[in-house]
């Protein structure tokens, strides 16, 4: 009963967040949870449970006793949290066994093809996840991957935006095969280089869409 419930809550999260990228929640507007579990066909309990996780990624600003409203994009929290994935990655990387690391770079270039190849912004992402989850799957610090988790999970949405446009996915994805082939050359050195400016590419990418002018080139 407890995992179909957590399914539930997760397979209501999804649609949530498939409206919010739809546009049929604006930045600023209110959930109507009556409405949406009447249009979903759920009782409000999961709906309620899948509002509450969004918010605690910050997608959705929670009111004491007003309910749930669609959180705007934020640049200050883009520029202090987007160089600390960057860093703790890079950090992980260094931690794990470059054997190992080597060993998954085929598998790595073929997930940023299959990036490539998504039309959908949805399976992009979920292409760009499972990238990321494999590049520091033979970090041994479970600690750490935690910790990355937990951030990435704040800046989770901003990534629709940033992974919806095909130009800065192009770019992401040639990112991706360098870094991979760079462990596959056992070469640690250009592959955290290339991984910090992947991020710092797409901080940029994502500060020029939320403030609608260049930010300026990664460094």
């Amino acid at each position: 009963m407890a995992v179909s419930r957590r399914l539930l809550r997760e397979q209501m999260r999804d649609e949530i967040l498939d409206r919010l990228l739809k546009g049929v929640y604006p930045v600023g507007s209110r959930i109507n949870e009556v409405r949406l579990a009447e249009e979903i066909g759920v009782s409000r309990t999961p709906l309620r449970e899948a509002l509450a996780s969004l918010a605690q990624e910050g997608i959705l600003d929670a009111r004491p006793n007003r309910g749930y409203w669609v959180s705007a994009l934020s640049e200050q929290e883009v520029r202090e949290t987007y160089p600390i994935i960057a860093q703790l990655e890079v950090l992980a990387l260094r931690l794990s066994d470059i054997d190992e690391l080597a060993g998954a770079a085929p598998g790595l270039i073929a997930l940023a093809e299959d990036m490539a190849a998504s039309e959908d912004v949805r399976d992009v992402q979920r292409a760009d996840d499972a990238w990321h989850a494999n590049l520091l799957a033979s970090c041994p610090n479970g600690r750490l991957r935690e910790m990355i988790a937990d951030t990435k999970r704040i800046v989770h949405r901003y990534e629709h935006a940033y992974l919806g446009d095909k130009d800065t996915v192009r770019e992401s994805v040639e990112q991706h095969k360098r870094i991979a082939t760079a462990l596959g050359d056992k070469d640690l050195a250009t592959a955290t280089a290339e991984l910090e400016s992947n991020w710092k590419t797409s901080m940029h990418s994502l500060i020029e869409r939320i403030t609608g002018s260049p930010d300026g080139p990664p460094t």
